[in-house]
């Protein structure tokens, strides 16, 4: 009874030999096995999320603000590339929405065709957010789906700042910069189009007259000058006669000899003081109608001519010969021919005629001051004139500018938004939360226990199938001693566990249906795909203990359970584990069957359905085939089977 406590004695059975002291390392090791194994794989699955293959569709046609073009929808998608916080791929819809039905991408993220135009609407009278359409599908992962989730809710939030700090601002500038000072432009821009318009009109009407100022200046300039030269003529015999009178006065001894020629001299005289006169008169009316003409235009230059003109005529009047004059030419023209006494008379005449003399030549130096000031009087108005025609160009180009600049206030002041309370509430509401998310679900999951059913049940299943063989022995010792068929004998082992395992199974099904409500959309297909991969599940497990034995089966079974956990999908997408449980995945017997229970419970049947139903079945095919070697095997009996390794 003391020997059966001995601690040594259960050591020493397993350290007979190597497989014995394999299999104490490997029970040593289990502990570990299952908390760093555990560990490693899922160490940090959040922050792998970036290997998580999304679809990004940027279908944003842009808008165009200010006149200046925007495009959020491109910049949002550069933005969310460069930040690879989610391995995004920028694809068409189509292509987006096969790849998430399918499972080549985990879910998709759109920006609509009309998300600028959405942004910038807060400038128009129907301000509306702008949409982020998200699509899921929870037969690929559920668990992606919630990380997915929560990615988009932090991009939404990203680019509601984003809008809120740039986007929305840029827009808005519109709004800023005008409004009432717009409106008061508009006003300027019509007072400054009616003084415009004045401004051309008293252009146009300088522009007449000075037109008419030029050709009368250039009139003016021409009767001046033929005044001048005809005023020379007439006054060079009567400057002779003074000089004459001059010298009669001096040589008086002379005079009585000389009579008769200084009557005919006194007459001829005369006769053309007349003829001076006349010309006098005629300058003298010339002048005044040239002078009527220039008082019809009130400007300062036609006033400056009128003026000059006005002491020119009033000089020719002052000139004309007297009533004093012609009395004594006519007194000593009676005496020349009286042949009176002379001599007093001619002194008189003489003095007379000195101070003619004096008149004509300041007669003569006037009119020729006269039609040098006429000369440069027209050539000042012609440059003049020339000076405002270019004034009337510039003011009619002022006039269509200031028309033109009204018209596009006007209209500019038209397009300042006039809104009312309630529009302006829409608008705060729309730049305060610029951007709202429009989520869809294909093959939704309506919570955690249906999302995560698929993966446990096929725990379920695979931990089940490894209990039967921990029961039933995987080769009936009889039926091989019996050398009966290899087939056979599978089958005779493989059977009586089916029969257990078919109603774990269906109590499991219904248990889940109907106790836990867990809702499928293909109930009786779910059940068959479970019964299936029971059996293809029960057969892996009777073929590895056949090859290996009871003892090293079952910790091979226990090791294939902790590596189908984490390489099959079930719990966190395959791709945030590390590599070797990725390469692993595909060659999980539980991948296949959470794959098919997926799209059984939520859903989105395709291509994975049908390869989880070949596996299966291929798994559930090969699995007895090798039992049947090892049937075939075991009928060859040695040392070894005879006093085996380790037992149970």
């Amino acid at each position: 009874m003391v020997g059966g406590l001995a601690l040594g004695s259960e050591i020493k059975r397993f350290a007979r030999n190597r497989m014995t002291r394999i299999a104490i390392v490997v029970l040593m090791l289990m502990p570990l096995s299952y908390g760093a194994l555990y560990l490693w794989a899922y160490w940090d699955p959040f922050g792998h999320v970036n290997k998580l293959p999304v679809a990004l569709v940027n279908s944003d046609r842009g808008a165009e603000v200010s006149g200046e073009p925007m495009n959020v929808g491109a910049e949002i998608a550069g933005r969310l590339a460069d930040d690879a916080s989610l391995d995004w791929h920028l694809v068409d819809d189509a292509e987006a929405r096969d790849g998430v039905a399918h499972g080549k991408y985990y879910f998709m993220l759109e920006l609509p065709p009309d998300f600028s135009e959405a942004i910038a609407s807060p400038t128009t009278g129907n301000p509306r957010k702008a949409q982020l359409i998200a699509e899921y599908n929870d037969a690929n992962n559920y668990i992606s789906s919630s990380i997915g989730r929560t990615a988009v809710e932090q991009v939404l939030n990203a680019v509601s700042t984003r809008i809120s700090g740039q986007a929305v601002n840029q827009v808005l500038s519109v709004i800023t910069t005008s409004g009432t000072g717009i409106k008061q432009a508009a006003d300027g821009a019509a007072q400054l189009s009616d003084g415009a318009a004045q401004l051309d009109s008293g252009a146009g009407q300088l522009v007449a007259g000075l037109d008419a100022a030029r050709s009368g200046s250039g009139d003016l300039a021409a009767g001046s000058r033929t005044l001048s030269d005809g005023i020379d003529t007439a006054t060079d015999p009567l400057l002779k006669i003074t000089d004459l009178l001059a010298q009669i006065g001096t040589q008086s001894d002379q005079v009585n000899g000389q009579v008769q020629d200084s009557s005919s001299a006194l007459t001829e005289a005369s006769d053309e003081l007349d003829a001076i006169n006349g010309t006098q008169d005629a300058a003298a009316q010339s002048l005044t109608s040239i002078i009527d003409s220039l008082s019809a235009n009130q400007d300062p230059v036609s006033m400056m001519a009128t003026g000059k003109l006005r002491e020119t005529r009033d000089q020719l009047l002052a000139h004309q010969r007297t009533p004093d004059i012609q009395a004594k030419l006519d007194k000593a023209r009676a005496a020349a021919d009286a042949g009176g006494p002379v001599g007093s008379a001619l002194t008189d005449i003489s003095s007379k005629g000195k101070e003619l003399s004096d008149k004509l030549t300041q007669l003569r130096d006037g009119a020729q001051q006269l039609a040098s000031g006429n000369a440069q009087l027209s050539a000042g108005i012609a440059t003049l004139d020339d000076g405002v025609r270019q004034l009337k160009s510039g003011t009619a180009q002022l006039r269509s500018g200031s028309n033109e600049l009204e018209t596009k206030l006007a209209e500019g002041a038209q397009k300042v938004p006039d809104w009312s309370p309630q529009q302006k509430d829409a608008i705060a509401e729309a730049i305060g939360g610029p951007v709202q998310l429009t989520s869809s679900h294909e093959n939704s999951a309506p919570n955690f226990g249906t999302g995560m059913a698929p993966f446990f049940l096929t725990l379920a299943l695979f931990f089940g199938a490894m209990l039967l063989w921990m029961a039933f022995r995987p080769l009936q010792n009889r039926a091989i001693a019996a050398e009966i068929s290899p087939i056979r004998v599978t089958l005779a082992s493989y059977l009586p566990a089916v029969l257990i395992g078919i109603p774990q199974a269906v109590i499991l099904y219904c248990v889940v249906r109907f106790a836990l409500h867990v809702h499928a959309e293909h109930p009786v297909a779910m059940l068959g795909f479970m019964m299936l991969a029971s059996c293809a599940f029960i057969a892996v497990a009777q073929a590895i203990s056949a090859w290996l034995g009871p003892v090293l089966g079952k910790v091979l079974l226990m090791t294939l359970l902790m590596v189908q956990l984490v390489s099959a999908g079930g719990l966190y997408p395959v791709e945030t584990t590390t590599k070797p449980f990725q390469s692993l995945h595909r060659l999980d017997p539980m991948t296949y069957g959470v794959n098919g229970l997926r799209q059984l419970i939520l859903g989105g049947i395709d291509q994975r359905l049908w390869q989880a139903l070949i596996f299966l079945g291929a798994l559930w095919l090969g699995s007895i085939l090798l039992t049947a070697l090892a049937a075939r095997r075991n009928q060859l009996w040695n040392l070894t089977r005879l006093v085996p390794s380790v037992k149970m």
